[in-house]
Protein backbone atom coordinates (compact mmCIF):
# COMPACT_ATOMS: atom_id res chain seq x y z
CA UNK A 1 0.00 0.00 0.00
CA UNK A 2 2.53 2.39 0.99
CA UNK A 3 4.33 2.17 -2.03
CA UNK A 4 1.12 2.53 -4.41
CA UNK A 5 1.07 5.95 -2.49
CA UNK A 6 4.22 6.64 -4.31
CA UNK A 7 6.26 6.40 -0.94
CA UNK A 8 9.60 4.66 -0.98
CA UNK A 9 9.91 1.91 1.72
CA UNK A 10 12.85 -0.25 2.81
CA UNK A 11 11.82 -3.87 5.02
CA UNK A 12 13.29 -5.48 8.37
CA UNK A 13 14.42 -8.78 6.98
CA UNK A 14 17.08 -9.71 9.59
CA UNK A 15 16.16 -12.07 11.82
CA UNK A 16 15.69 -12.72 15.91
CA UNK A 17 18.85 -14.19 17.66
CA UNK A 18 21.74 -13.19 15.52
CA UNK A 19 23.57 -10.19 16.79
CA UNK A 20 24.08 -7.20 14.55
CA UNK A 21 25.47 -3.85 15.20
CA UNK A 22 23.28 -1.61 16.25
CA UNK A 23 24.34 1.33 13.82
CA UNK A 24 24.67 -1.02 10.51
CA UNK A 25 20.87 -2.05 11.26
CA UNK A 26 19.75 1.43 11.95
CA UNK A 27 20.93 2.90 9.10
CA UNK A 28 20.08 -0.49 6.60
CA UNK A 29 16.69 0.31 7.33
CA UNK A 30 17.32 4.25 6.48
CA UNK A 31 16.71 5.70 9.96
CA UNK A 32 17.53 9.32 9.83
CA UNK A 33 21.24 10.54 10.00
CA UNK A 34 20.32 12.72 12.44
CA UNK A 35 19.29 9.36 14.69
CA UNK A 36 22.16 7.25 13.49
CA UNK A 37 25.13 9.33 12.71
CA UNK A 38 26.89 9.61 16.19
CA UNK A 39 25.92 6.01 17.40
CA UNK A 40 29.43 4.15 18.37
CA UNK A 41 29.67 0.84 16.18
CA UNK A 42 30.71 -0.74 19.67
CA UNK A 43 26.77 -1.12 20.79
CA UNK A 44 25.34 -4.90 19.76
CA UNK A 45 21.74 -5.90 19.35
CA UNK A 46 19.67 -8.55 18.40
CA UNK A 47 15.87 -8.22 16.94
CA UNK A 48 13.39 -9.02 19.59
CA UNK A 49 11.68 -12.57 19.15
CA UNK A 50 8.68 -13.23 17.64
CA UNK A 51 6.78 -16.17 19.49
CA UNK A 52 5.51 -18.98 17.18
CA UNK A 53 4.03 -20.51 19.81
CA UNK A 54 2.83 -20.69 23.51
CA UNK A 55 5.55 -23.11 25.05
CA UNK A 56 8.13 -20.44 22.99
CA UNK A 57 6.26 -17.32 24.33
CA UNK A 58 6.03 -18.81 27.80
CA UNK A 59 9.98 -19.47 27.87
CA UNK A 60 10.36 -15.86 26.72
CA UNK A 61 8.50 -14.52 29.87
CA UNK A 62 9.90 -16.77 32.26
CA UNK A 63 13.61 -15.33 30.78
CA UNK A 64 12.89 -11.62 31.14
CA UNK A 65 13.20 -11.25 27.67
CA UNK A 66 10.96 -8.18 25.23
CA UNK A 67 9.28 -10.73 22.73
CA UNK A 68 6.76 -10.12 19.74
CA UNK A 69 3.33 -11.91 20.10
CA UNK A 70 1.34 -13.52 17.60
CA UNK A 71 -0.84 -10.35 15.98
CA UNK A 72 -4.26 -12.03 17.00
CA UNK A 73 -3.60 -10.80 20.81
CA UNK A 74 -4.45 -7.50 19.34
CA UNK A 75 -6.64 -7.90 16.46
CA UNK A 76 -9.97 -6.56 18.39
CA UNK A 77 -8.19 -3.79 19.54
CA UNK A 78 -7.11 -3.02 16.06
CA UNK A 79 -10.52 -3.63 14.47
CA UNK A 80 -12.29 -1.61 16.45
CA UNK A 81 -10.24 1.53 14.53
CA UNK A 82 -10.87 0.16 11.25
CA UNK A 83 -8.08 0.63 8.43
CA UNK A 84 -7.09 3.99 10.24
CA UNK A 85 -6.46 5.19 13.47
CA UNK A 86 -5.40 8.46 12.66
CA UNK A 87 -8.60 8.47 10.55
CA UNK A 88 -10.70 7.71 13.47
CA UNK A 89 -9.43 9.80 15.67
CA UNK A 90 -9.00 13.20 14.31
CA UNK A 91 -10.85 13.43 10.71
CA UNK A 92 -13.92 12.93 12.97
CA UNK A 93 -14.51 16.31 15.23
CA UNK A 94 -16.29 14.40 17.89
CA UNK A 95 -13.70 12.30 18.96
CA UNK A 96 -10.53 14.87 17.80
CA UNK A 97 -11.59 17.72 20.86
CA UNK A 98 -10.97 17.10 24.14
CA UNK A 99 -13.81 18.13 26.41
CA UNK A 100 -10.58 19.20 29.02
CA UNK A 101 -7.43 20.01 27.76
CA UNK A 102 -4.36 16.99 28.04
CA UNK A 103 -0.76 17.49 29.34
CA UNK A 104 1.62 16.41 26.42
CA UNK A 105 4.96 15.71 26.86
CA UNK A 106 7.38 17.14 24.62
CA UNK A 107 9.53 14.86 22.21
CA UNK A 108 13.25 13.85 24.05
CA UNK A 109 11.17 13.67 27.44
CA UNK A 110 14.31 11.99 30.06
CA UNK A 111 16.90 13.72 27.86
CA UNK A 112 20.15 13.57 29.41
CA UNK A 113 20.76 16.73 31.27
CA UNK A 114 17.05 18.24 31.62
CA UNK A 115 15.65 18.53 34.73
CA UNK A 116 13.44 15.97 36.21
CA UNK A 117 10.38 17.69 36.69
CA UNK A 118 10.36 20.65 34.65
CA UNK A 119 7.21 22.22 33.07
CA UNK A 120 8.73 23.17 30.20
CA UNK A 121 8.95 20.07 29.20
CA UNK A 122 5.06 19.47 29.11
CA UNK A 123 2.23 21.56 26.39
CA UNK A 124 -1.26 21.40 27.01
CA UNK A 125 -3.46 20.21 24.16
CA UNK A 126 -6.64 20.43 22.90
CA UNK A 127 -6.91 17.85 20.16
CA UNK A 128 -5.44 15.01 19.05
CA UNK A 129 -4.27 16.80 16.20
CA UNK A 130 -2.56 18.87 18.14
CA UNK A 131 -0.99 16.44 19.13
CA UNK A 132 0.74 15.38 16.09
CA UNK A 133 1.07 19.05 14.11
CA UNK A 134 2.99 19.90 17.61
CA UNK A 135 6.32 21.76 16.86
CA UNK A 136 8.26 20.27 18.28
CA UNK A 137 6.52 16.85 18.16
CA UNK A 138 4.93 15.53 21.56
CA UNK A 139 3.76 12.29 23.02
CA UNK A 140 0.37 11.88 24.46
CA UNK A 141 -0.07 9.07 26.75
CA UNK A 142 -4.02 9.29 27.87
CA UNK A 143 -4.95 7.31 31.24
CA UNK A 144 -8.21 5.84 31.10
CA UNK A 145 -8.97 6.25 34.94
CA UNK A 146 -12.09 7.31 35.06
CA UNK A 147 -14.73 8.45 32.06
CA UNK A 148 -15.05 12.19 34.01
CA UNK A 149 -13.44 14.80 30.68
CA UNK A 150 -12.09 11.60 28.93
CA UNK A 151 -12.40 12.42 24.77
CA UNK A 152 -15.67 10.36 23.24
CA UNK A 153 -13.44 7.14 22.46
CA UNK A 154 -13.76 3.79 23.23
CA UNK A 155 -11.49 2.51 26.19
CA UNK A 156 -8.83 0.74 23.40
CA UNK A 157 -6.58 -1.42 25.64
CA UNK A 158 -9.54 -3.11 27.22
CA UNK A 159 -9.75 -4.93 23.60
CA UNK A 160 -6.64 -6.41 23.93
CA UNK A 161 -6.10 -10.11 24.66
CA UNK A 162 -3.86 -11.21 26.88
CA UNK A 163 -1.14 -14.54 25.75
CA UNK A 164 -0.61 -17.26 28.17
CA UNK A 165 -3.71 -17.87 30.02
CA UNK A 166 -1.94 -20.42 32.18
CA UNK A 167 0.22 -17.14 33.14
CA UNK A 168 -2.07 -13.98 32.76
CA UNK A 169 -5.34 -15.10 33.07
CA UNK A 170 -8.00 -15.09 36.01
CA UNK A 171 -9.70 -12.34 38.15
CA UNK A 172 -7.57 -9.76 40.55
CA UNK A 173 -7.77 -12.10 43.15
CA UNK A 174 -6.13 -14.74 41.48
CA UNK A 175 -2.75 -14.14 39.97
CA UNK A 176 -3.30 -11.33 37.63
CA UNK A 177 -3.22 -7.56 38.61
CA UNK A 178 -4.67 -4.98 36.43
CA UNK A 179 -2.72 -1.92 37.11
CA UNK A 180 -3.54 0.96 34.61
CA UNK A 181 -3.88 1.41 31.09
CA UNK A 182 -3.41 3.93 28.47
CA UNK A 183 -3.90 5.47 24.62
CA UNK A 184 -0.64 6.56 23.32
CA UNK A 185 -0.62 9.16 20.64
CA UNK A 186 2.89 10.23 19.45
CA UNK A 187 3.96 12.45 16.94
CA UNK A 188 7.05 11.30 14.40
CA UNK A 189 10.45 11.83 16.29
CA UNK A 190 9.29 11.45 19.44
CA UNK A 191 11.37 10.04 21.77
CA UNK A 192 11.21 8.73 25.64
CA UNK A 193 14.57 7.91 26.91
CA UNK A 194 15.91 5.30 29.53
CA UNK A 195 13.00 4.63 31.92
CA UNK A 196 11.31 1.39 34.00
CA UNK A 197 7.78 0.52 34.05
CA UNK A 198 6.19 1.33 37.12
CA UNK A 199 5.92 -1.40 39.54
CA UNK A 200 7.34 -4.34 38.16
CA UNK A 201 4.54 -5.17 35.79
CA UNK A 202 4.25 -6.26 32.20
CA UNK A 203 2.99 -4.37 29.73
CA UNK A 204 1.27 -5.35 26.57
CA UNK A 205 1.43 -2.98 23.39
CA UNK A 206 -0.27 -2.99 19.90
CA UNK A 207 -0.10 0.00 17.63
CA UNK A 208 -3.11 0.43 15.45
CA UNK A 209 -3.50 0.06 12.43
CA UNK A 210 -2.48 2.90 9.18
CA UNK A 211 -3.44 2.89 5.96
CA UNK A 212 -1.15 5.66 5.23
CA UNK A 213 1.70 7.67 6.97
CA UNK A 214 0.83 11.34 7.97
CA UNK A 215 2.98 14.36 8.67
CA UNK A 216 6.03 16.17 7.32
CA UNK A 217 7.53 15.02 3.75
CA UNK A 218 9.14 11.40 4.30
CA UNK A 219 12.86 12.50 4.04
CA UNK A 220 13.70 8.49 4.28
CA UNK A 221 11.67 5.65 3.16
CA UNK A 222 8.99 3.91 5.56
CA UNK A 223 10.47 1.20 7.26
CA UNK A 224 8.08 -1.90 6.96
CA UNK A 225 8.10 -4.83 9.81
CA UNK A 226 8.43 -8.51 9.22
CA UNK A 227 4.42 -8.15 8.41
CA UNK A 228 5.02 -5.33 5.80
CA UNK A 229 3.28 -3.23 8.10
CA UNK A 230 4.74 -0.14 8.45
CA UNK A 231 6.92 0.20 12.17
CA UNK A 232 5.43 3.60 14.23
CA UNK A 233 7.81 2.81 16.68
CA UNK A 234 11.34 1.47 18.11
CA UNK A 235 11.77 -0.27 21.32
CA UNK A 236 15.58 -0.16 22.16
CA UNK A 237 15.82 -2.59 25.87
CA UNK A 238 18.59 -3.68 28.11
CA UNK A 239 18.58 -6.57 30.40
CA UNK A 240 17.83 -5.91 33.92
CA UNK A 241 21.59 -5.91 34.79
CA UNK A 242 22.90 -3.28 32.73
CA UNK A 243 20.28 -0.63 34.39
CA UNK A 244 23.61 0.88 36.07
CA UNK A 245 25.07 1.40 32.96
CA UNK A 246 22.65 3.04 31.14
CA UNK A 247 21.17 5.34 34.21
CA UNK A 248 22.92 6.75 36.58
CA UNK A 249 20.39 7.63 39.95
CA UNK A 250 23.17 8.58 42.14
CA UNK A 251 24.13 11.79 39.93
CA UNK A 252 20.34 12.41 39.36
CA UNK A 253 19.47 12.58 42.98
CA UNK A 254 22.33 14.99 43.37
CA UNK A 255 21.86 17.29 40.12
CA UNK A 256 17.72 17.00 40.03
CA UNK A 257 18.66 16.09 36.36
CA UNK A 258 18.11 13.08 34.11
CA UNK A 259 21.49 11.45 33.92
CA UNK A 260 22.17 8.45 31.63
CA UNK A 261 23.29 7.39 28.43
CA UNK A 262 23.18 8.93 25.27
CA UNK A 263 23.43 6.21 23.04
CA UNK A 264 22.91 8.54 20.31
CA UNK A 265 25.62 10.94 20.70
CA UNK A 266 28.42 9.44 23.06
CA UNK A 267 31.14 8.15 20.90
CA UNK A 268 33.52 5.26 21.27
CA UNK A 269 35.81 6.38 23.15
CA UNK A 270 33.68 7.69 25.91
CA UNK A 271 32.30 3.87 26.64
CA UNK A 272 34.19 1.48 29.00
CA UNK A 273 36.53 0.08 27.21
CA UNK A 274 36.66 -4.37 26.41
CA UNK A 275 38.79 -5.88 29.35
CA UNK A 276 40.55 -8.99 27.74
CA UNK A 277 37.19 -11.40 26.56
CA UNK A 278 34.91 -9.06 28.56
CA UNK A 279 32.75 -6.41 26.94
CA UNK A 280 31.43 -4.24 29.81
CA UNK A 281 28.28 -2.91 27.02
CA UNK A 282 25.52 -5.00 27.15
CA UNK A 283 23.84 -6.46 24.13
CA UNK A 284 20.82 -4.27 23.34
CA UNK A 285 17.36 -6.14 21.98
CA UNK A 286 15.28 -4.03 18.85
CA UNK A 287 11.79 -4.65 18.76
CA UNK A 288 9.65 -3.14 16.19
CA UNK A 289 5.98 -2.13 17.05
CA UNK A 290 4.09 -2.67 13.44
CA UNK A 291 0.87 -0.24 13.23
CA UNK A 292 -1.32 -2.78 13.16
CA UNK A 293 1.09 -5.91 14.08
CA UNK A 294 2.29 -7.78 16.67
CA UNK A 295 1.95 -6.66 20.33
CA UNK A 296 4.96 -5.95 22.17
CA UNK A 297 4.84 -8.16 25.66
CA UNK A 298 7.46 -6.34 28.16
CA UNK A 299 8.51 -8.06 31.01
CA UNK A 300 9.38 -5.87 34.45
CA UNK A 301 12.22 -3.72 34.97
CA UNK A 302 14.02 -4.12 31.46
CA UNK A 303 15.77 -0.56 30.86
CA UNK A 304 14.01 0.90 27.36
CA UNK A 305 14.08 3.94 25.24
CA UNK A 306 11.38 4.34 22.41
CA UNK A 307 11.50 6.23 19.33
CA UNK A 308 8.16 7.04 17.30
CA UNK A 309 9.51 6.88 13.30
CA UNK A 310 5.22 7.73 12.30
CA UNK A 311 2.79 9.62 13.45
CA UNK A 312 0.67 6.74 15.39
CA UNK A 313 -1.48 5.18 17.90
CA UNK A 314 -0.24 2.48 20.77
CA UNK A 315 -2.79 0.98 23.35
CA UNK A 316 -1.22 -0.31 26.28
CA UNK A 317 -1.92 -2.38 29.60
CA UNK A 318 -0.25 -3.01 32.50
CA UNK A 319 -0.16 -5.99 34.81
CA UNK A 320 1.22 -7.03 38.03
CA UNK A 321 1.69 -10.88 38.14
CA UNK A 322 1.96 -11.88 41.60
CA UNK A 323 4.34 -15.06 40.76
CA UNK A 324 6.31 -12.23 39.52
CA UNK A 325 6.74 -10.50 43.06
CA UNK A 326 10.57 -10.84 42.96
CA UNK A 327 9.91 -8.08 40.00
CA UNK A 328 7.62 -6.11 42.38
CA UNK A 329 10.37 -6.59 45.43
CA UNK A 330 13.34 -5.50 42.50
CA UNK A 331 11.20 -2.30 41.90
CA UNK A 332 10.36 -0.86 45.13
CA UNK A 333 14.25 -1.58 46.29
CA UNK A 334 14.84 0.50 42.97
CA UNK A 335 12.80 3.40 44.02
CA UNK A 336 14.22 3.74 47.80
CA UNK A 337 17.43 4.79 45.82
CA UNK A 338 15.06 7.85 43.87
CA UNK A 339 14.93 11.71 44.55
CA UNK A 340 11.98 11.45 42.93
CA UNK A 341 9.70 8.78 43.88
CA UNK A 342 6.89 7.33 41.63
CA UNK A 343 3.14 6.76 41.88
CA UNK A 344 3.10 3.35 43.38
CA UNK A 345 -0.16 1.34 41.93
CA UNK A 346 -2.42 0.51 44.69
CA UNK A 347 -1.46 -3.14 44.91
CA UNK A 348 1.64 -2.05 45.81
CA UNK A 349 0.63 0.75 48.62
CA UNK A 350 -2.39 -0.75 49.65
CA UNK A 351 -2.77 -4.61 48.80
CA UNK A 352 0.79 -5.70 49.99
CA UNK A 353 0.58 -3.29 53.07
CA UNK A 354 -2.80 -4.90 54.66
CA UNK A 355 -1.32 -8.50 55.94
CA UNK A 356 -5.42 -9.70 55.86
CA UNK A 357 -5.25 -8.95 52.10
CA UNK A 358 -1.55 -10.34 51.52
CA UNK A 359 -2.98 -13.53 53.35
CA UNK A 360 -5.91 -14.11 51.69
CA UNK A 361 -5.35 -12.32 47.96
CA UNK A 362 -1.63 -13.10 47.52
CA UNK A 363 -0.15 -16.22 49.82
CA UNK A 364 -3.21 -17.82 49.31
CA UNK A 365 -3.28 -18.19 45.53
CA UNK A 366 0.24 -18.57 45.26
CA UNK A 367 -0.13 -21.44 47.78
CA UNK A 368 -2.59 -23.04 45.73
CA UNK A 369 -0.52 -22.81 42.90
CA UNK A 370 2.87 -24.19 44.59
CA UNK A 371 0.54 -27.45 45.61
CA UNK A 372 -1.47 -28.16 42.68
CA UNK A 373 -0.32 -26.14 40.04
CA UNK A 374 1.72 -27.29 36.53
CA UNK A 375 3.83 -27.27 34.93
CA UNK A 376 6.93 -27.22 37.28
CA UNK A 377 8.06 -23.87 35.93
CA UNK A 378 4.79 -22.46 37.29
CA UNK A 379 5.09 -24.21 40.56
CA UNK A 380 9.09 -22.86 40.89
CA UNK A 381 7.58 -18.89 40.01
CA UNK A 382 5.22 -19.49 43.04
CA UNK A 383 8.22 -20.50 45.20
CA UNK A 384 10.06 -17.40 44.12
CA UNK A 385 7.12 -15.03 45.26
CA UNK A 386 6.53 -16.60 48.13
CA UNK A 387 9.84 -16.03 49.49
CA UNK A 388 9.66 -12.97 48.14
CA UNK A 389 6.85 -12.23 50.54
CA UNK A 390 8.93 -13.48 53.24
CA UNK A 391 11.94 -11.17 52.40
CA UNK A 392 9.59 -8.46 51.81
CA UNK A 393 8.11 -8.85 55.57
CA UNK A 394 8.04 -6.27 57.28
CA UNK A 395 9.52 -3.55 55.00
CA UNK A 396 7.83 -3.75 51.73
CA UNK A 397 5.02 -5.85 52.56
CA UNK A 398 3.06 -6.43 55.90
CA UNK A 399 2.84 -10.11 56.81
CA UNK A 400 1.00 -12.06 59.79
CA UNK A 401 3.47 -14.14 61.73
CA UNK A 402 0.92 -17.10 60.46
CA UNK A 403 1.16 -16.62 57.26
CA UNK A 404 4.82 -16.75 57.25
CA UNK A 405 4.84 -19.83 59.18
CA UNK A 406 2.60 -21.71 56.58
CA UNK A 407 4.78 -20.47 53.70
CA UNK A 408 7.85 -21.83 55.69
CA UNK A 409 6.41 -25.08 56.06
CA UNK A 410 5.40 -24.73 52.10
CA UNK A 411 9.25 -23.97 51.03
CA UNK A 412 10.62 -26.40 53.61
CA UNK A 413 9.25 -29.40 50.84
CA UNK A 414 11.93 -31.47 49.44
CA UNK A 415 9.74 -31.70 46.21
CA UNK A 416 9.53 -27.56 45.98
CA UNK A 417 12.99 -27.31 47.11
CA UNK A 418 13.80 -29.40 43.99
CA UNK A 419 12.31 -27.36 41.54
CA UNK A 420 14.74 -25.54 38.77
CA UNK A 421 15.13 -21.69 39.38
CA UNK A 422 14.66 -19.91 36.22
CA UNK A 423 16.98 -17.47 34.44
CA UNK A 424 15.26 -14.57 36.60
CA UNK A 425 15.31 -16.55 39.90
CA UNK A 426 18.76 -17.20 39.33
CA UNK A 427 20.26 -13.14 38.84
CA UNK A 428 17.41 -11.98 41.69
CA UNK A 429 20.03 -12.43 44.25
CA UNK A 430 22.84 -10.57 42.81
CA UNK A 431 20.57 -7.97 42.17
CA UNK A 432 19.50 -7.44 45.17
CA UNK A 433 22.69 -7.46 46.89
CA UNK A 434 24.22 -4.63 44.21
CA UNK A 435 21.64 -2.27 46.00
CA UNK A 436 23.47 -2.67 49.37
CA UNK A 437 26.90 -2.58 47.66
CA UNK A 438 29.13 1.16 48.50
CA UNK A 439 30.36 2.23 45.74
CA UNK A 440 32.01 5.34 45.75
CA UNK A 441 29.88 8.12 43.73
CA UNK A 442 31.29 8.83 40.23
CA UNK A 443 32.13 4.90 39.69
CA UNK A 444 30.10 2.38 37.97
CA UNK A 445 29.94 -1.62 39.38
CA UNK A 446 29.67 -3.77 35.94
CA UNK A 447 28.58 -7.14 36.41
CA UNK A 448 31.54 -9.65 36.28
CA UNK A 449 33.19 -6.88 39.64
CA UNK A 450 34.64 -5.05 37.18
CA UNK A 451 34.77 -1.07 38.09
CA UNK A 452 35.35 2.83 36.08
CA UNK A 453 35.14 5.96 36.99
CA UNK A 454 32.96 8.18 34.81
CA UNK A 455 32.23 11.87 34.69
CA UNK A 456 29.14 13.04 32.88
CA UNK A 457 29.18 15.87 30.08
CA UNK A 458 25.54 16.94 29.29
CA UNK A 459 24.28 14.82 31.36
CA UNK A 460 25.54 11.90 29.63
CA UNK A 461 28.13 9.55 31.75
CA UNK A 462 32.08 9.26 29.78
CA UNK A 463 33.97 6.53 31.45
CA UNK A 464 37.80 5.80 31.85
CA UNK A 465 38.99 2.61 32.15
CA UNK A 466 37.63 -0.62 33.75
CA UNK A 467 39.59 -1.48 37.15
CA UNK A 468 39.75 -4.06 39.76
CA UNK A 469 38.78 -2.10 42.53
CA UNK A 470 36.55 0.81 43.11
CA UNK A 471 39.67 2.79 44.52
CA UNK A 472 41.33 2.97 41.30
CA UNK A 473 38.32 3.76 39.19
CA UNK A 474 37.90 6.59 42.08
CA UNK A 475 41.31 7.80 40.94
CA UNK A 476 40.61 7.76 37.04
CA UNK A 477 37.52 9.89 37.71
CA UNK A 478 39.59 12.66 40.18
CA UNK A 479 41.89 12.63 36.85
CA UNK A 480 39.08 12.94 34.46
CA UNK A 481 37.76 15.81 35.96
CA UNK A 482 41.10 17.64 36.71
CA UNK A 483 41.54 17.16 32.97
CA UNK A 484 38.32 18.80 32.04
CA UNK A 485 39.12 21.55 34.42
CA UNK A 486 42.28 22.04 33.14
CA UNK A 487 41.67 21.68 29.23
CA UNK A 488 37.78 21.65 28.90
CA UNK A 489 34.98 19.35 27.56
CA UNK A 490 37.69 18.68 24.75
CA UNK A 491 40.43 16.96 26.88
CA UNK A 492 38.03 13.61 27.68
CA UNK A 493 38.22 13.21 23.23
CA UNK A 494 41.95 13.08 23.22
Amino acid sequence: KMEAQGVDTVSIKETPGTEYVLVDLLRSWKLPESVVGKISDRWKCQIAPFATDEADLNQHVLDGTPVLTPSRFGERACSSVGEDCLEYLIDNPERNTFPKPKIAFVAGWGRPGSILIDDEELRVVNSFEEVLNGDPPLNLQMFHRSDEGEPNIPRFPEFLDWPLPTLFSGSEGELRVPCDMATRVSAKQALTWWHLDDGGEFLLQVGLPLKEVRGKHQENPVLLGPSGKPVVKLFVFAARNAYDILVQDKESNKTHRFSHLDLFNSPSHALPEPSGDYDPLPTLWVAPLEAGGRPLLSPPNVPHLVLTLQHCVMVEERVIHKLFLDEVHYFMEKAEGWAERPIFYPFLKETLQDADKVRDEVVGPLLKVLREGSPDQVRARARESLATVVKCAGKHFVVHPETLSEIDTALADAAVQALEKDKRALEQEELLQAFSRNIPDGVTAFPNDRFAGHVHIGGSPWWGPLRETPEEAVKDRKDMISMKNKKGLGALDE
